[in-house]
């Protein structure tokens, strides 16, 4: 399962994750901390929350109460 399939949080089953496809990586952001940019690696569902891994090695909610926001961003094609 991709991420940009992920519509509710039962949309993954508990402790399996998604991957962004190939044509989008996602970012996560807060409004709180402009300076929270990371790639996202994966999507994982744990208990009610998806949490988003970032390339940084950190994880963020991106759903429920408190939630980072998830974007997504198109990957264009380099020549």
């Amino acid at each position: 399962m991709h991420i940009g399939q992920i519509l509710l949080v039962t949309d993954l089953a508990d402790g399996h994750r998604a991957y962004p496809d190939p044509e989008h990586s996602y970012q996560v952001q807060s409004e709180d901390d402009p300076s929270l940019d990371t790639t996202v690696a994966y999507v994982e569902r744990r208990g009610d929350r998806l949490i988003a891994r970032g390339n940084n090695g950190h994880d963020y909610a991106v759903s429920g109460f408190d939630r980072f926001e998830l974007r997504r961003v198109r990957n264009w094609l380099r020549r």
